[in-house]
């Protein structure tokens, strides 16, 4: 066993994630808080309860700890490992977001020639300035599954005073749906509860960005 574990690290050391599977890059990490017991199982048992590295990174503690072997340790190590990395990604500049059309270009940049959906969640501080862009879901998108406790993690996590929700529509329409109303209402709530705010919510085509703060659908 520890043959193995030295065989990841130096591999790792080598050449870094490179060439890495899913289930050892997991592995790896998961020595640094599971000693002296395989870890192959459990890796495998997160990615098949969770379906992806990265829904794995999205989850909290509580969650994690639900699979056999990921004991509070390990599950602290997996939930911090992901808070630094979206902390690492804070941008270094003070972008500052004033409205519709200061966000506009950063948007169209980013989402509208994608051909999946994505819903993310730009975070700004008290003074509307960029703390950092996130991801809450990737892929087919049902709105009810825009977990809003995927939010509040991410909010804590870079001491966000405001929210801009975005998601983008491949298809090209941009009228929001009954399901996107009830999801910004929701959020709105939860944001007034936890002490942020829900400031806009924006959906992005490849040729066209609405507002629904602009076309009065926010409030």
């Amino acid at each position: 066993m520890e043959g193995h574990r030295k065989r990841l690290r130096d591999r790792f050391l080598k050449a870094g994630i490179k060439g890495f599977t899913d289930r050892e890059a997991l592995e790896l990490l998961l020595t640094y808080a599971i000693p002296r017991t395989d870890t192959r199982i459990p890796s495998e048992d997160l990615l098949e309860k969770f379906g992806s590295l990265k829904n794995i990174l999205r989850q909290p503690p509580s969650n994690l700890m639900l699979v056999k072997g990921i004991g509070q340790s390990a599950a602290t190590l997996i939930s911090l490992f992901s808070q630094l990395n979206a902390i690492s990604q804070t941008p270094a500049d003070k972008t500052k977001i004033t409205g519709p059309e200061g966000v506009a270009d950063y948007l169209q940049k980013r989402l509208g020639s994608q051909r999946r959906e994505r819903f993310s969640a730009i975070l700004l501080n008290s003074s509307n300035s960029l703390l950092a862009e996130v991801d809450l879901e990737y892929g087919t998108v049902n709105r009810t599954q825009v977990y809003p406790r995927n939010l509040v993690e991410k909010v804590i996590a870079h001491s966000a005073a405001g929210v801009i929700l975005v998601h983008n529509h491949p298809g090209g329409r941009t009228e929001p749906s009954r399901e996107d109303l009830s999801l910004t209402k929701k959020l709105i709530k939860l944001g007034e509860d936890m002490d942020f705010r829900i400031l806009d919510h924006f959906i992005v085509t490849e040729n066209e960005i609405i507002s629904l703060k602009a076309i009065g659908l926010l409030d």
